[in-house]
C-alpha cells in the first residue's frame, strides 16, 4: 500500500485501518508513506500493534517539486521491488501517479487505486486543475481498477475522461463506527442546541462559512450554541472573523481526540467543504445519531438525501445555511426523526463492511486475470 502522507485526516486513518484489517484477513502488508509531520496518531506504533511493515519516503511530498518527485519515484519503485507485493494498492492523487507508474514497471501482478476524493476542482486553479486531470489520464492505464468513494465521486471522473466506466468501481469507505454507536448521549439542563463543525481549519475545509452562519443565527437571536472542533493554518483568522463580528455564540475547541464524546453533547452536525470526495465525518455524526447540514459538493450528495438524514446547502450559501440550522432548531421530532435515520445509514460504512468490499475487489480481479490467462491457451 502506498500514500502520499500519513498526516492526520480520512485517507490516512482509513489506508491504516485498511491494512490492519488486511493484516486479521491473512495477508501480508507494508505501507509506504511519504513525509509525515502531523499524523492522528502515531504511525509506527500503529504498525506494529497490527502486524504490518511501515516505512517512509521523505522525497514523495504532496507539492509538485520535479526534483523530489523524479527521486521519489525511484525510491518507490526500488521499494516494490523488494517487497514484490501480488498486489499494489496506491492512495491519494500524487502516490498514486508515481505509484501506479512504478508498479507497473516492476511487473506488479494488480495494481488498485483508492482517489479517496479528487482535487478536480476546489483546490487549484483552472490550469492546474487540467494538469492534475491529465496526469490521472495517464496513470489510469497502469492500474486494474480505480477505487471510488461515491457515485458522485466515479461521475465526475468519467466527465474527465480519465478511464472508461469498466476501470471504476465505487467502494465506498470505512469508519470506526462503532465508539460512536456507543457513546451515550448526555442530557442538558439547558434548552440550547449545539451546532458541531469539526474538521481541519484550511481553506478547502470553507470554516468562515460556518462562522458567518453563526454570526446570522446572533443577529435572529436564534437560542443556539455553535462549537467548532480542530485546527489548521486557517484557525487564527477564522477566530478573528469571529471577533470581528462580536460573535458570543461560538466556542473554539481546537484539536480534540475525543470527537465520539463532544457529538453526543452535540444536536446537529455541520460540514462546509467546497469539495469532499466522501465527508467521513459525516458517518461519524450519523452513527452519533446526529443530522446533518452539508454543502452539495463532492460525493456529499450520495450521503445525505434532503430531508432524510439531512440538508444540502450551496458551498457559498452563508444565509442557507443559517436557515436550515434554524429549521432544524426550531422542529424537535424532524431531528430525532433523522438522527433515528442516520445511525441505520452509518452500518453500511463499518470498517469490517469495507475491509470486506476490498478484500472482494481483490479477488475478484485476481480470478478475472486468471481466467484471462486460461482462455489464452
Amino acid at each position: 500500500m502506498l500514500i502520499t502522507r500519513l498526516d492526520r485526516g480520512g485517507s490516512a486513518e482509513v489506508t491504516e485501518q485498511l491494512a490492519a484489517g488486511l493484516v486479521e484477513k491473512g495477508y501480508e502488508v507494508e505501507i509506504i508513506s511519504g513525509k509525515t509531520v502531523e499524523p492522528s496518531f502515531d504511525p509506527a506504533e500503529y504498525a506494529e500493534k497490527h502486524g504490518y511493515v511501515l516505512s517512509f519516503i521523505p522525497s514523495l511530498v504532496r507539492s509538485l517539486n520535479p526534483f523530489l518527485d523524479i527521486l521519489a519515484f525511484f525510491q518507490i519503485y526500488r521499494a516494490i521491488r523488494r517487497f514484490r507485493p501480488k498486489i499494489l494498492h496506491t492512495n491519494t492523487s500524487k502516490a498514486g501517479f508515481l505509484g501506479r507508474f512504478a508498479g507497473r514497471l516492476a511487473h506488479v501482478p494488480v495494481i488498485v487505486h483508492s482517489t479517496h476524493g479528487h482535487i478536480f476542482y476546489g483546490y487549484y486553479s483552472g490550469r492546474i486543475s487540467r494538469v492534475f486531470v491529465n496526469l490521472e489520464i495517464l496513470a489510469a492505464h497502469c492500474c486494474d481498477k480505480i477505487l471510488n468513494l461515491t457515485e458522485r465521486g466515479m461521475n465526475d471522473h468519467l466527465r474527465e475522461r480519465i478511464a472508461r466506466r469498466e476501470k471504476f468501481i465505487v467502494s465506498s469507505c470505512g469508519i470506526e463506527i462503532d465508539r460512536f454507536y456507543q457513546t451515550p448521549h448526555k442530557k442538558r439542563s439547558s434548552d440550547e442546541i449545539v451546532v458541531c463543525w469539526a474538521g481541519r481549519a484550511v481553506a478547502i475545509k470553507n470554516l468562515p462559512m460556518f462562522i458567518k452562519a453563526a454570526g446570522i443565527l446572533q443577529k435572529k437571536h436564534v437560542p443556539v450554541r455553535c462549537v467548532v472542533v480542530g485546527d489548521g493554518d486557517t484557525l487564527k483568522d477564522c477566530q478573528k472573523l469571529a471577533g470581528d463580528l462580536y460573535l458570543g455564540n461560538i466556542q473554539f475547541l481546537g484539536f480534540r481526540q475525543d470527537l465520539p464524546e463532544i457529538f453526543a453533547a452535540s444536536d446537529l452536525f455541520v460540514l462546509t467543504s467546497l469539495n469532499e470526495g466522501f465527508g467521513r465525518v459525516i458517518i461519524e455524526a450519523m452513527a452519533s445519531g446526529l443530522p446533518v447540514i452539508a454543502t452539495d459538493v463532492g460525493g456529499i450528495p450520495d450521503i445525505i438525501f434532503e430531508g432524510i438524514n439531512g440538508f444540502l446547502i450551496p458551498s457559498d450559501d452563508e444565509k442557507g445555511l443559517a436557515d436550515a440550522i434554524e429549521k432544524l432548531v426550531s422542529d424537535e421530532p424532524m431531528r430525532r426523526s433523522i438522527g433515528s435515520n442516520n445511525k441505520k445509514v452509518a452500518e453500511y460504512y463499518s470498517l469490517t463492511n469495507y475491509i470486506n468490499r476490498v478484500c472482494g475487489i481483490y479477488q475478484e480481479i485476481i480470478r478475472q486475470k486468471e481466467q484471462k490467462n486460461e482462455n489464452m491457451y
